[in-house]
């Protein structure tokens, strides 16, 4: 592994990279999504990022991870200039505590740092939920308005499964552990299955377990996918897939591309969602899914309307927050339930009265500085 350190340039707000219009967005609520880091040490063979271009490239051809020198700098900035915002969310393309990367710069805890300082509630998802530290979860806990929440990805109880497919990612024991933590400073606690690799973390025994197991340790809500593979991501699982010889399996299951990324069958798909759905049921929890979809002619389909349980995907109900002057801090919107995706299919009243929100797009800094708050809010 090597640590390569750029100046942060490009502006750091910007949300969900599909909009509702693109039929590609299942992501109910707006986020401002963080990425201290490009390329990650968990270094998960699947990792969706290692189809993307620069930086991601580098790592994925040649273990580079790249940080964003003094991104929390540009970013409090760019907050400051803000009268409307959302919940921070660390990270959507690589492991906000990923060692040894965090452990050195620290950009995600002071990025986090930003945003609970002016109010603003803040997510994350990792796999190194032992590198969490105790201060992170206690400004958490103590949010004015309890809106932050944790979410910890764990694919397996399995050890040997966690090493092939997250080799460096903390023990499925040390996961629950922090999810045990999670409850124990009173913080919504998500686990993520996700992705469900087939032939190897997918039996139905073992999702039982591993729900079960994390229900009696305080999680409140489970989201699910199934491995989808891009040119790159395929090219790293293949010799993991012939070791253990699931190569005749793979061949029947992943015959459907979608975009530039190849998923596994319709029915495979529907068949593990349904048997996690019901153990989530049997067990009291909420589920949802994460970013599936399927084709029917040329549209997209979501599949959250079929499977979801929870109001909103990722569980936990967190509402845009606003201020009235540069000068205070933010607060949530009265009444806004945070669902833009529901907004925008008119299935809510959108009670930010913001065309911009309500239409569930692709946000940016730019849309970001063009709301202004209104008298009556």
């Amino acid at each position: 592994m090597e640590i390569r350190v750029v100046e942060t340039r490009k502006n750091v707000v910007h949300g969900w990279y599909f909009p509702y219009s693109s039929g590609r967005r299942e992501c109910n609520s707006e986020r401002i999504l963080i990425n201290p880091y490009n390329g990650c040490s968990v270094n998960c063979p699947m990792c969706y990022t290692r189809s993307y271009g620069g930086y991601f490239d580098d790592w994925n051809r040649e273990g580079i991870i790249t940080v964003f020198k003094d991104i929390h700098k540009k970013l409090e900035e760019e907050l400051s200039k803000l009268y409307y915002a959302s919940c921070g969310y660390f990270s959507p393309t690589t492991d906000p505590f990923q060692y040894p990367v965090e452990d050195m710069y620290h950009l995600s805890e002071l990025c986090m740092n930003v945003f609970l300082e002016l109010d603003l509630p803040i997510e994350f998802i990792t796999k190194n939920g032992a590198r969490v530290p105790d201060r992170i979860f206690r400004k958490m806990s103590e949010h004015k308005y309890g809106h932050c929440f944790c979410q910890y990805t764990i694919l397996s109880l399995d050890e040997e499964i966690s090493k092939i497919l997250s080799p460096g990612a903390s023990m499925p024991k040390e996961q629950l552990k922090a999810v045990r933590k999670s409850k124990d400073y009173g913080l919504y606690t998500v686990v993520r299955i996700d992705p469900i690799v087939p032939g190897i973390n997918d039996s139905e025994n073992m999702l039982s377990e591993l729900i079960e197991a994390v229900k009696d340790n305080g999680a409140d809500h489970i989201i699910a996918s199934v491995c989808d593979l891009s040119k790159q991501s395929m090219e790293k699982m293949l010799p993991i897939v012939e070791n253990l010889r699931l190569k005749r399996l793979w061949q029947s299951l992943y015959v459907e591309k979608i975009g530039m990324s190849y998923h596994a069958c319709l029915k495979y798909r529907r068949n593990i969602f349904s048997i996690i759905r019901k153990i989530c049921k049997d067990n009291g929890l909420t589920f949802a899914l994460c970013m599936e979809f399927y084709k029917l002619g040329k549209e997209y389909r979501g599949m959250n309307e079929e499977f979801m349980t929870s109001k909103v995907c990722e569980g936990k109900i967190v509402p845009m927050y606003f201020r009235r002057s540069l000068k205070e801090k933010f607060k949530p919107i009265p009444k806004c339930d945070g669902d833009c995706l529901s907004c925008a299919k008119s299935i809510n009243y959108p009670h930010c009265d913001k065309p911009i929100l309500a239409e569930a797009g692709s946000m940016t800094l730019r849309k970001y500085l063009k709301l202004k708050p209104d008298a009556c809010l």
